[in-house]
């Protein structure tokens, strides 16, 4: 196996963003830690955050500017609601970016001599990429999108927002056709069915599945406790709507067993929450705020169960974490999580009411209280699971498989 130059391409990769900004970041650092050589054009609104991170090779690493037109869209367009501004203002946030990333990426091509260009993120499926004519294999991925809300759901979704989601829908074949990375990349990585299905119309690279999210680090087993009474449930998050966070904050509400919910994270339904278990009594619920992503384990280890009642999660890649540290998860059955838990190692509720809902997780938690013996086993059941698919060491290793595959492939003349 020969030693490769490869290019890591992306809007944001950070440790502090959180999401699909790690995603690249990761790559980033572990590729560099192997024989090959790894390099990283990012947004330079990341690179404060990125010169603190000691493993970084600061001399590979590739800033895009942050020009007048990111700060105006930026600046002019937070009135609109999250999931809008992310589709409309994100995506032209995402082509004024590509512009940019491609013109660097030619440049360090020539003096890198880089053998593919990977480009994690975005993971949405639909927007377009920028990473062609470049002269070198591109990989694109691993993408995760496709989501809406369950039936049940559907009226968090608002009018505006179902409007702009559909001109998106329709445009989107026709912005990959005129923006065609996605159609002349090498190999596209999906993180399932969903996503596959949701690709540009045309594409002529190979489609691979490979999950999204990974872990780091893994308990060999998990906490062992015999606690029958003040169990901790624990959520980690960003505070938004979809999140329906107010869902499992009912259900400790009613469970039969004494619970206390503590909820780590913040964003902008955070005081809407706080108001909302004040006004109905709830004592048992503790709001901690945001963690730095190396404190998170604590705040896991410390838990019995772990809750995400989240109505449209592409990925989840907390539910990992928490699989990670040996804890019983419950999740709705809708989207990423539904595609780490497996019977025997979780619990999957079905979106189908929001009543329901409550009764589900409020059951589940009740089950796993009085049964230290049953979290043991479901713990130890989800580490095992974690082990086999879900390691970022074993996600390097097949990255690094799929560039040397791209890379020997013959290119058109």
């Amino acid at each position: 196996m020969r030693p490769l130059n490869i290019l890591i391409v992306c809007e944001h990769a950070s440790n502090v963003f959180g999401g699909e900004a790690m995603l690249p970041l990761n790559y980033f650092r572990l590729l560099s830690k192997t024989q090959h050589q790894a390099y990283l054009i990012t947004h330079e609104r990341v690179k404060a955050s990125i010169e603190q991170i000691s493993d970084v090779p600061q001399d590979h690493v590739f800033y895009i500017p942050d020009t007048w037109m990111h700060r105006f869209l930026h600046r002019s367009f937070g009135f609109l609601p999250e999931r809008v501004r992310v589709v409309m203002i994100g995506f032209l946030m995402h082509l004024i970016t590509q512009y940019y990333q491609w013109k660097i990426a030619r440049r360090v091509i020539r003096e890198k001599h880089i053998d593919v260009i990977h480009e994690p993120a975005p993971v949405s499926a639909t927007q377009p990429s920028a990473m062609f004519g470049l002269g070198v294999p591109v990989i694109i991925g691993p993408m995760n999108g496709g989501m809406t809300f369950p039936d049940a759901f559907d009226y968090m979704s608002g009018k505006f927002e179902k409007v702009v989601y559909c001109l998106m829908r329709m445009v989107a074949t026709f912005y990959n056709v005129l923006i065609p990375g996605k159609l002349f990349a090498d190999m596209l990585l999906v993180a399932n069915q969903r996503t596959s299905n949701s690709l540009p119309r045309f594409k002529l690279g190979k489609v691979v599945e490979l999950v999204e999210n990974g872990v780091f680090s893994i308990r060999d087993v998990p906490i062992e406790t015999h606690k029958t009474s003040n169990i901790n449930v624990l959520f980690v998050g960003r505070l938004v709507d979809w999140k329906t966070v107010d869902i499992v904050m009912d259900a400790v509400a009613i469970t039969q067993q004494q619970v206390n919910l503590i909820i780590v994270g913040d964003g902008d339904q955070r005081a809407f929450l706080e108001q909302y278990a004040k006004e109905k009594g709830y004592a048992n619920i503790s709001f901690v705020g945001l963690v730095p992503h190396s404190a998170v384990n604590q705040y896991y280890d410390d838990a019995d169960i772990f809750v995400l009642p989240s109505v449209r999660e592409c990925g989840g890649a907390v539910v990992l974490e928490a699989m990670a540290r040996g804890l019983p998860v419950i999740a709705t059955n809708w989207g990423g999580p539904a595609d780490y838990i497996t019977e025997g190692n979780g619990y999957l509720v079905s979106p189908t009411s929001r009543d329901a809902m409550v009764k589900a997780f409020a059951q589940h938690i009740d089950t796993l209280a009085v049964n230290p013996k049953l979290r043991y086993q479901v713990g130890a059941a989800a580490i095992a699971r974690v082990k086999q698919h879900f390691m970022w060491d074993k996600k390097i290793e097949t990255m690094i498989h799929h560039y040397q595959d791209v890379s020997h492939k013959p290119r058109a003349s």
